[in-house]
Order: structure tokens, then C-alpha cells, then sequence
């Protein structure tokens, strides 16, 4: 039986993987209030060489797009420390210690100007500082020598999590309230079910593959889009939905809603 670390675990994704597959694989997870903290390596060994496993789960990000961009380009600041350095940190101590690292990345790194849909083998290219820093985990990890899967997942949703609203939460709250911005029509998004993000968490675990794997969900849609089904699947008006525009959004701001790419 696999044992398992993880960081993130009490996350969107990470508690999903736990509710369905602790008992399947047991898992340990390093956070502060098991006295761990990512960007502190000797923490990370402490708790490593104390909790023995085969294989940790790297979900622990700095994942907010606007405070990352008022971080743009200093490496001292929490996004680039959590997401690079503490990266830096995790796989150099599972490749100590002979752990297969599952690091979990995001869409983000692309920049979505691709006219088809983006494979494992794209360069990176991100458009700003949080994807910028999961671009450089990337790296990271694929030059630490540490045996690793890396997956980019993206939008990832699921039912009845109150702790932490998904892509699906936030529309609802949006159409509840009256309080819905503008959803982006030239875009592409492919929303994710947290249970199959998941499912392949385990499968990775079994099976040990090495190299970067996209998984997303199968349905290419607009956020426009997606709002509408979102309406019509909640009883509300989709009229309430209204258009907007990325490309005009961009020349002012970054967000954390919605990033340009191509569907999956």
C-alpha cells in the first residue's frame, strides 16, 4: 500500500482526493499546523524522515492572480517564495529521500494566443507573475533530477465545498446577488470535475509515469458560456449573463476568474 504526503491538502483539490482515497492511500499532510513550512526546507526534511512514504503530492501554491501581480517580478515576495522556493524545497527533498513527486501546476502557464489546442509539449508562455511562478516550479522540478509527473489541471470544480467557492460557486454567488461581472466571450476554458482530478491523482500513484500531463475536462467552452448553463441549471434568468471581453479586460488588469487558453 502507497503511502502518501501531500501539501495542499485541506484545499478545493486536495480535500476531494482525501475524502476519496485516504483509506486507499494513506496520506500525511505537511502544512503549518504540522509544523511545516514549504519554504523552509529543513521543515520539509523534519517531517519527511518522520513520515516515511513513496510518494507526495505537491498542491501547495500562492494561487491569488491579483496579489501575485502587484508581486510582478520580486522574488522575495510570497508568490515567487511559495511557488518557486518552496517547489525548490519539495523536490529536493523527495529526491533525497527516493519519493516520487506529483507536482500539480495550472493552465496558467500558457498565455493563450495558441490558435489550437495546447499540448504537453507547448513552451510555456505566461502571461503574468502567477503563472510566471508555476512556470518556473515547473522548471524547478524538471531540473532537480527528482523522479516526478507533473499535471496542469485547470478551473476545477466540485459539489458542496462551502470552505472555498469553485468556478461554478462563484457564477451562482454572482447571479444570487446580482453582482455577476462580465463574462468573457474570447476565451476558451475547460472546467474540471474535482473527482476526476482526483482519479488521476491515484492512478499517478500507481502507476508512477514520469514527464507532464494535462488534465482537464473534455467540454471547450467560453466563460459567457459557461455562466449561461450555469443559470439555466440554478433557475436563473441566462438574459442576467452579460458579454464581456478579455482582450479589453487585459489592457487594464489581470484576474483571477479567467485565463486566456485553448481548450484541452
Amino acid at each position: 500500500m502507497s503511502q502518501v504526503l501531500t501539501t495542499g491538502a485541506t484545499g478545493l483539490v486536495g480535500s476531494r482526493f482525501v475524502d476519496l482515497y485516504a483509506k486507499r492511500f494513506p496520506t500525511s499532510n505537511m502544512d503549518l499546523t504540522t509544523g511545516v513550512n514549504i519554504t523552509d526546507r529543513d521543515s520539509i526534511e523534519k517531517f519527511v524522515t518522520a513520515n516515511s512514504a513513496d510518494t507526495l503530492i505537491h498542491l501547495a501554491a500562492f494561487t491569488d492572480t491579483n496579489k501575485a501581480f502587484a508581486e510582478s517580478g520580486n522574488q522575495k515576495g510570497l508568490c515567487y517564495q511559495v511557488n518557486v522556493v518552496g517547489t525548490r524545497n519539495i523536490a529536493a527533498v523527495c529526491e533525497a529521500h527516493g519519493i516520487h513527486l506529483i507536482h500539480v501546476s495550472t493552465d496558467f502557464v500558457f498565455d493563450g494566443q495558441k490558435s489550437a489546442p495546447y499540448i504537453e509539449t507547448d513552451p510555456v508562455s505566461p502571461l503574468e507573475w502567477y503563472g510566471e511562478t508555476k512556470a518556473l516550479a515547473e522548471k524547478v522540478v524538471q531540473d532537480s533530477g527528482v523522479h516526478s509527473t507533473i499535471l496542469r489541471i485547470a478551473y476545477p470544480y466540485r459539489a458542496n465545498y462551502a470552505l472555498k467557492p469553485d468556478i461554478i460557486g462563484k457564477i451562482r454567488t454572482g447571479l444570487e446577488t446580482g453582482k455577476l461581472y462580465p463574462q468573457f466571450v474570447d476565451t476558451v476554458i475547460t472546467p474540471t470535475f474535482i473527482d476526476d482530478i482526483a482519479a488521476a491523482f491515484a492512478k499517478v500513484i500507481e502507476l508512477k509515469p514520469s514527464g507532464i500531463f494535462h488534465i482537464v475536462g473534455s467540454d471547450a467552452l467560453s466563460p459567457y458560456e459557461l455562466a449561461k448553463k450555469v443559470a439555466v441549471a440554478y433557475g436563473f434568468d441566462p438574459s442576467l449573463v452579460q458579454e464581456g471581453s478579455l482582450t479589453e479586460y487585459l489592457k487594464t488588469a489581470f484576474t483571477s476568474f479567467c485565463s486566456p487558453r485553448g481548450p484541452q
